[in-house]
């Protein structure tokens, strides 16, 4: 059962993982699609209107936003790091409330969101009518993709904590073991080098003579027939009482 279980969560683990390395490389290929589109507004319609200027500004912005959520993303699923996990998350929310609000805004605004279209490229005014309404769907889609980073990537680093927490805890019990067993080992060397040393000790250095005479003569005083358990004299010949 703890296997199985092991190996489900290994699986859902590995899943969390290659999900978000799929959003982290469309985040990466949107911020670099809007860094293409700033470089482009920026060296093609150099001088050209404010409102040119002001979408190479938001596009740098958005580019820059992304890639770092990206880069964050690839770092924490790649090399198992939380706190690059939880900042990519944490990028992810301000993006999809972008996106939310921009969508909802092209959705409900399509002659404002045109006629500035149509002041920054003139020439591109007819492409942005006829795919306007892809570029909406799209804005809403990388929106919920943002949603969708920050409960894969808040859910991964959740884990990936869990785990090593786990490995902290078994690490240390692992070595109040090893303390133990060192402990138990070293008492049981103590108490054997104490026996040796008492023996040795016995050995080479016999008691006292007057210590050996005491305990010769309390031995010679006592009657060798005198019964130990109720003081009768034993009879040497028979083995009995009288």
């Amino acid at each position: 059962m703890a296997g199985r279980t092991g190996c489900c969560s290994s699986c859902c683990k590995m899943l969390k993982k290659f999900s978000l390395l799929l959003i982290n490389t469309a985040d990466a290929a949107i911020g670099c699609a809007a860094l293409g589109l700033a470089i482009y507004l920026r060296s093609n319609k150099a001088g050209a209107e404010v409102a040119v200027q002001h979408a190479v500004h938001a596009s740098l912005f958005l580019a820059g936003a992304f890639l770092l959520g990206a880069a964050l993303g690839f770092g924490g699923t790649v090399f198992d790091s939380p706190c690059a996990l939880r900042l990519s998350g944490l990028l992810a929310i301000p993006l999809a409330v972008v996106g939310v609000g921009a969508g909802i805004y092209m959705a409900t605004m399509k002659d404002s969101c045109l006629d500035y279209i149509a002041k920054a490229t003139p020439s591109e005014e007819q492409i942005a009518s006829h795919y306007y309404w892809f570029v909406v769907g799209g804005v809403f889609g990388g929106a919920m993709l943002e949603v969708l980073r920050y409960s894969l990537a808040k859910n991964l680093s959740r884990t990936l904590s869990s785990e090593a927490d786990d490995l902290r805890v078994s690490l240390a019990a692992e070595e109040a073991a090893s303390n133990a067993r060192r402990e138990v080992s070293e008492a049981a060397r103590t108490g054997r080098f104490d026996q040796l040393r008492a023996y040795y000790r016995d050995k080479y250095n016999p008691p006292e003579p007057d210590e050996e005479a005491a305990s010769v003569g309390a031995a010679s005083s006592r009657n060798p027939f005198e019964d130990d358990s109720d003081g009768d004299e034993v009879n040497p010949l028979h083995g009995e009482s009288p």
